[in-house]
């Protein structure tokens, strides 16, 4: 997955809902557990319930019919672990401009993550957690533009992805937002094993998917196939029976994995050709 870095684009923040409450002691932009002083407004209870009269609402106490005095009941704000996960496979070498695509998720992600106050972690694997696409999770101004680069920059061969499980086991304890991104063409039986080592964490997969590599097969002709992860090659005659056959199990898989996600309550954002900002902004809201 190596590619010449392409013109940077002028990124705009994109805000996020979590279908959770988090937990822990660190300010943020997500409605948490818990109650505070300020935040964001849950509800009117009385006085006798929660005796403090900092939080009176005179209002709300002048309209109840029973006289009660109503104070005001606020969730505080927490932030949140944001982690994105890659998968560096050598099937993800497909081309560069999907590799730039991979990139400006990862900076968006970033930026949009630094500007709601939660930290962001970025965690790139194959057979292993590899050590030149990691930045553990940091707040610090313009790690979009450190994302950018360790991805733009990364190079997606290695042979397997056992890393991904090892990079789960590098995230924290408490709940965290993990962006899985992959082109998921991971045995289905891996795939499960590493969904459910993820299962404390609210997970968003992230499905790549170059559709040239569909619409350039040939109706007929002789071509020459190559697995990146095992370096075998071997010539192959088209026909139209056969690409119909490649197409129909390449939609198989999707439906396949699709099944999978379904089953863990997971809902994926799909990746095709280039990054939609307006389609993740939609997915991100929707929880």
């Amino acid at each position: 997955m190596s590619a010449q870095p392409a013109r940077k684009t002028r990124l705009q923040p994109i805000p996020y809902r979590l279908r959770w409450r988090p937990e822990g002691l660190l300010p943020g932009a997500h409605p948490g557990h818990g109650e505070g002083v300020e935040g964001e407004f849950r509800r009117h209870v009385s006085l006798l319930r929660r005796p403090d009269p900092r939080r009176i609402d005179l209002r709300a106490s002048l309209r109840d019919p029973f006289g009660d005095l109503k104070i005001r009941e606020f969730a505080p704000r927490r932030s949140v672990p944001v982690a994105m996960l890659v998968d560096l496979s050598a099937s993800m070498a497909f081309g560069g401009a999907l590799q730039r695509q991979v990139a400006e998720l990862g900076a968006l992600l970033a930026l949009s993550a630094r500007r709601s106050g939660d930290s962001f972690a970025l965690l790139g694997c194959d057979a292993r957690l590899r050590a030149d696409v990691f930045l553990p999770f940091t707040r610090r101004t313009g790690v979009e533009d450190e994302v950018r680069g360790l991805l733009e920059h990364a190079v997606a061969e290695g042979a397997g992805t056992e890393g991904l499980l090892e990079a789960a086991n590098r995230l924290p304890n408490r709940r965290a937002l993990v962006f899985l991104v992959s082109d998921y063409l991971i045995p289905e039986q891996r795939l499960a094993a590493l969904l459910d080592r993820l299962w404390r964490h609210d997970v968003i997969p992230v499905v790549m998917r170059d559709t040239s590599l569909e619409t350039s097969l040939p109706h007929w002709g002789l071509i020459e196939l190559s697995d990146p992860e095992t370096g075998t090659r071997r010539l192959v005659f088209m026909r139209p029976s056969l690409r119909q056959r490649w197409l129909d199990a390449a939609r198989t898989r999707r439906q396949s994995i699709e099944t999978l996600f379904a089953r863990r309550g997971l809902r994926a954002f799909d990746l095709v050709d280039e990054l939609d900002h307006e389609a993740l902004a939609r997915r991100l809201m929707a929880g």
